[in-house]
């Protein structure tokens, strides 16, 4: 028998996962802030003293040049070094990684969420929209079957065995017959608990919609699943390539006809590099 879930039990139950990382809000503010400055990003890195650790690390060997080594220990000097936009997907990778880790989530879960992060940034790029957006929409758009494997367990269990019995299984109707719903509603009423902004909130939701409303995130999340599954970047029997919506490859510009193996190898190579560095577990 299916549960009847309410937005009030998901929310109540959210509580039975680890605290959301406040400092990826504070990042995305940063984003829209014209006035935001090396300083305030300085003083959210230094929040973290593995956040902390991993920049000072790339600063250090960005400052060496061949040289002989010296130790940084300004921050600001470390990021302008480094660089904002990487100093910013170090806070959000970390950070979310740590949070998946504590959630207490299967490896492939991570590298799943890594590899369509990457793979939002890369289209991002095309579609000249933000990769810091891009990067949170990636790497939580499945943050509803987070709360579904650590509220329900059994529950989730029975979907992972029912997709795996029926190749062809679609994962929401799947979830709906076990659940009374699916992760993306679910994660819409996590990420609007948690004051995500809206258009992270609309990429959660609506990542599996054929006719996904005209925002450039949803888009981006919405193919770059695609092709994370097609390119089987987490290497598991449960990757599969959905229905891919024509209207959000129209948004992205993005042209199939044309030579994307420059695009797909970057992805490969970044998504590879990335699930090491900052590995969940």
């Amino acid at each position: 028998m299916a549960l009847h879930l309410s937005e009030a039990e998901i929310i109540e139950r959210a509580a039975l996962l680890p605290a959301f990382p406040a400092v990826v809000n504070d990042i995305l503010q940063t984003l829209d802030d014209d006035n935001a400055t090396i300083g305030t990003l300085c003083s959210l890195v230094e929040r973290d003293p593995v956040i902390t650790g991993r920049v000072f690390s790339l600063a250090n060997s960005a400052a060496m040049g061949g040289r002989t080594p010296r130790e940084l220990r300004d921050m600001q000097v470390a990021i302008s070094l480094v660089g904002l936009s990487r100093v910013r997907e170090i806070v959000l990778a970390v950070s979310l990684a740590e949070f998946s880790r504590e959630s207490r989530m299967s490896n492939y879960f991570w590298e799943h969420s890594v590899a369509v992060g990457v793979a939002a940034q890369e289209l991002a790029r095309i579609a000249h929209y933000s990769v810091d957006y891009a990067l949170v929409g990636g790497l939580l758009h499945d943050i509803g079957q987070l709360w579904m494997a650590r509220c329900y367990p059994l529950e989730f269990q029975m979907v992972r065995m029912a997709m795996q019995a029926q190749t062809k299984a679609c994962i929401l109707d799947t979830e709906r017959q076990h659940f009374g719903t699916d992760h993306c509603v679910v994660g819409r009423v996590l990420a609007t608990a948690w004051h995500l902004p809206a258009s992270v909130v609309a990429a959660i939701s609506h990542h599996h919609d054929l006719y996904p409303p005209a925002d450039k995130l949803v888009a981006t999340t919405h193919v770059a699943e695609a092709i994370a599954n097609a390119l089987d970047l987490s290497r598991h029997e449960e990757a599969r390539v959905g229905q891919l919506s024509e209207a959000a490859c129209q948004q992205l510009s993005l042209d199939w006809h044309a030579d994307l193996n420059f695009l797909f190898g970057k992805i490969e190579a970044r998504t590879r590099y990335l699930c090491q560095t900052f590995a969940a577990s």
